[in-house]
């Protein structure tokens, strides 16, 4: 019987050992990067019978894009792994330290909500999880999210805004704006077409953004007066997090931190630490 035991366990840590180095490769593999001032894209399941995918750019912040919306320029190119890649070089290249808004598109007119980037993700691709927005402007449209594969998505991924319902979406502050002057141009411009159509108190509205934002009680305060707008938001019945937080976005699309690496980890552990209890288990046993 313990020889049994003992076969099982080391069959089941062998398994475990390869399902972790599995998960493990998965996790750290990097899509294949070209060279120079290439991107590629991840067409989503959901983009079908479409002729063309675009790449459309333009610098943060400016009216003016790199190219034409859908013209020649911003024709990208299907790739053998079933990616699409663009060459940057076509509009003229991104200048370093800059940042950009990116959508990729297609000729059915299906496209993907604004991302940011810089010249630090050359090689990289996007990619969609599954993730979709709230219109900015208009409530009943949605944007599918675009995530960079290799890119913390708080630096550079989905632009991070208020829609016209108080509605936070996106995971990247643009490099103009902290989560303070986002807050407090919530208050003085979308406060009160959230108290319209979100059904929520202002004390659950105001609590929800800051919480988003990662804004503390004394935070919220201070930004209220400074917007000097008139609110029933009570800090003593706050949940909002008494001390300022960094930003964590909530539907990312990252890549993995390796959490599932590390249970399986912890599970091998486990075997072993049990293979051994046994083993000096039988030799009590056997020398009694």
């Amino acid at each position: 019987m313990m020889k049994k035991i003992i076969c099982a366990l080391l069959v089941l840590i062998s398994i475990l050992s390869v399902t972790a180095s599995a998960v493990s490769a998965a996790e750290t593999e990097i899509a294949p990067t070209g060279s120079g001032t290439t991107i590629y894209f991840e067409v989503p399941s959901n983009w079908n019978n479409f002729k063309k995918v675009y790449c459309h750019i333009w610098a943060y912040g400016s009216p003016t894009p790199l190219a034409n919306w859908q013209s020649k320029k911003e024709t990208c190119t299907l790739e053998e792994d079933g990616r699409y890649s663009y060459d940057i070089s076509k509009v003229g290249g991104l200048e370093s330290g800059v940042y950009y808004g990116i959508v990729f598109s297609n000729d059915l007119s299906v496209q993907t909500y604004d991302t940011l980037m810089t010249s630090a993700c050359y090689g990289d691709t996007m990619y969609c999880n599954g993730t979709f927005y709230e219109h900015p402007l208009d409530s009943n449209k949605t944007g599918q999210a675009a995530f960079w594969k290799n890119q913390d998505p708080a630096k550079y991924g989905p632009l991070m805004q208020i829609t016209s319902l108080g509605n936070l979406i996106g995971t990247c502050l643009p490099p103009d704006i902290t989560a303070e002057k986002l807050f407090g141009k919530f208050l003085t411009e979308t406060l009160d077409n959230a108290r319209q159509y979100s059904g929520k108190t202002d004390q659950d509205i105001i609590d929800d953004m800051a919480q988003g934002l990662g804004l503390s009680q004394d935070s919220i305060e201070k930004l209220i007066n400074q917007a000097g707008v008139s609110v029933q938001w009570e800090k003593a019945q706050s949940d909002a997090p008494l001390e300022d937080k960094p930003l964590i976005p909530a539907s990312t699309g990252a890549v993995s931190t390796g959490q599932n690496t590390c249970l399986l980890t912890a599970g091998i552990l486990l075997m072993a630490f049990s293979l051994a209890a046994l083993i000096i288990a039988g030799r009590k046993r056997a020398a009694q």
